[in-house]
């Protein structure tokens, strides 16, 4: 055989190699093992699924990657969250009684506490400083858990539930973070 030949042959097996291990390359994590593990399951798959850990996790991570992770991803919603809340709320067009207008102003400050203190629980997991992480996920929690019973008082004045209901996801999620960071340990 000629060697040009021999080079094609070559160059046809290599690219039929990368593209049988291309799906390899790009395998997301099944994150089912771990959410099975979390308060509030089908929540757990439907966010951290595909879609979103494919972006920023190996299919070969760590539990501590992926705890960390999943924190970002819930301080990236806990920011819309937060956002909502003021540029459809507070800041916006919606009629409020000045009780409801205040309780929704507490809420978007306990969101915001919230996002730091995910925020000391990834710095805490990177010390692998397990008692500070606690306290911080544990405040986390207690921060949408505050936030929620804020606009629980006020529910029926509400004009709109959407953003009522999307703090008590975010609350939803805090949790199962928490149940994430228990398993890591």
């Amino acid at each position: 055989m000629n060697p040009i030949a021999n080079n094609g042959v070559a160059l046809a097996l290599s690219f039929f190699l990368c593209i049988s291990f291309f799906p390899l390359l790009n395998a997301v994590p099944d994150i089912t093992p771990t959410c099975e593990k979390t308060k509030h399951k089908e929540l757990c798959i439907g966010s951290f699924q595909e879609p979103y850990l494919g972006r920023y996790l190996p299919d070969n991570a760590n539990p501590k990657l992926l705890a960390s992770i999943i924190i970002k991803i819930v301080v990236n919603n806990a920011s819309d969250v937060s956002r909502n809340l003021k540029t459809t709320v507070l800041e916006g067009p919606v009629p409020l009684t000045p009780e409801a207008r205040a309780k929704y102003g507490i809420c978007d400050q306990e969101v915001v506490s919230a996002m730091k203190e995910l925020d000391k629980v990834r710095t805490a997991m990177e010390m692998s400083n397990r008692r500070s992480e606690k306290l911080n996920m544990l405040a986390a929690v207690a921060n949408t858990d505050n936030c929620v019973k804020e606009l629980t008082q006020v529910e029926a004045q509400l004009p709109d539930k959407k953003q009522f209901n999307e703090v008590v996801v975010l609350k939803q999620m805090l949790e199962n973070v928490d149940d994430i960071i228990k398993t890591v340990g």
